[in-house]
């Protein structure tokens, strides 16, 4: 497979065009005139071409730009005719491809307001290699391998330092800015734990979770959750 990166954007259009009226992943899709509606996708993807390096790989398409410590996905989307694997298969060609260019990680926000439900659960069946944080911004990060469930304990305070450096599995985290707690549960070793998250670090190769732990009982503690992709 080929992958380019289009300095030609516009290139791109047709195929984003395309891809916007038949998924519809903004309300401004769905308005009744179809004039309205392929302004308002041009609006877009106007926005995302500026500042963005655009890379294609048979009809998959992948919006980046690098920052500092990541490289930020604006917008991926594939063509109808590929199945999800397929689909899959080429976004991840096209991430390691950037990566092996700077070493850099990939964060995006999932940014659409059709079918977000629909949109996470297809994440989740299909990209083995995104986690994704239930945050107000519902960030993804992707691993540059197949998903590890596990998180390395890299900080602690008294009352939790007999959990430092030990190895914390998941099947999803929460996380919400503000007073509403999100509750996410760790496992560690052989016990469960609650774990309350409250904020997350992006740093050069990895990120930082930090948050309340609880065993439910006797404790309940701060800790500082690794991922490293």
């Amino acid at each position: 497979m080929i992958i380019k990166q289009l300095i030609n954007k516009s290139e791109a259009w047709e195929d984003f065009k395309n891809f916007c009226l038949r998924s519809k992943p903004y309300k401004a899709f769905c308005i009744g005139s179809r004039r309205m509606r392929e302004q308002s996708i041009k609006r877009y993807f106007d926005q995302f071409c500026q500042g963005c390096e655009v890379y294609e790989c048979e009809n998959v398409y992948v919006f980046t730009a690098e920052h500092r410590f990541y490289n930020h996905i604006q917008f991926l989307f594939g063509g109808d005719k590929d199945t999800n694997l397929s689909k899959i298969k080429k976004f991840y060609l096209i991430m390691d491809n950037i990566r092996s260019k700077n070493g850099k990680y990939f964060k995006s926000e999932i940014r659409r307001t059709f079918k977000v439900d629909f949109y996470k659960k297809w994440i989740d069946r299909y990209d083995k290699r995104a986690i994704i944080l239930d945050n107000e911004d519902q960030t993804v990060l992707w691993y540059n391998c197949i998903k590890m469930k596990t998180l390395k304990i890299v900080a602690t305070n008294k009352v939790s330092r007999h959990l430092q450096d030990k190895i914390a599995s998941y099947d999803k985290l929460d996380f919400e800015c503000g007073s509403s707690p999100c509750i996410s549960y760790l496992k560690i070793e052989e016990d469960m734990y609650i774990f309350d998250t409250k904020t997350v670090e992006y740093n050069g190769d990895h990120s930082l979770i930090s948050g309340l732990i609880s065993d439910d009982k006797s404790f309940v503690a701060s800790i500082t959750l690794e991922f490293r992709p």
